[in-house]
């Protein structure tokens, strides 16, 4: 059914859910798992620090990405990760979704309030609106 499946994280414990459920369902299927974190600098944001914001970022995803793979490996699945560095988070994912061929990806979200709007997250919700392949969202606790 599921023959890859990609599952975006962004290190809240909402996206270990979502990490958890994608493994558990590639374990299941059978199915590869990827793992990835997207990060934009919007251009407003360019100064003559550029270089230690985006080192730092980067710093920051590769824990995001090693945890996300060593909830993955708990789970008894091992899982690639990529950095995703180009555009809007949502662009990138959807893109890389697309590059990959997956068939799933997976998003975990925090249901703060009762407006689906704000309750999805943002990134979430335009994933799921452009995305090219199912999406299951993945609500905290």
């Amino acid at each position: 059914m599921f023959e890859r499946i990609l599952v975006a994280v962004d290190g809240s414990m909402n996206s270990d859910r979502a990490v958890e459920t994608a493994a558990g369902m590639a374990r299941v299927h059978g199915s590869t798992l990827n793992i990835c974190h997207a990060f934009h600098i919007p251009e407003h944001y360019k100064t003559d620090l550029i270089d230690e914001l985006e080192d730092a970022l980067i710093g920051d995803a590769e824990k995001i990405l090693s945890h996300a793979a060593d909830v993955a490996e708990k789970a008894n699945v091992t899982a690639e990760t990529s950095l995703l560095k180009k555009g809007h988070p949502t662009e990138a994912i959807v893109a890389y979704a697309g590059e990959l061929g997956a068939d799933l990806i997976v998003v975990g979200v925090r249901g703060r309030t009762p407006d689906q709007g704000r309750a999805m997250g943002s990134v979430s919700a335009a994933v799921t609106a452009q995305a090219g392949c199912s999406v299951l969202l993945v609500r905290g606790l």
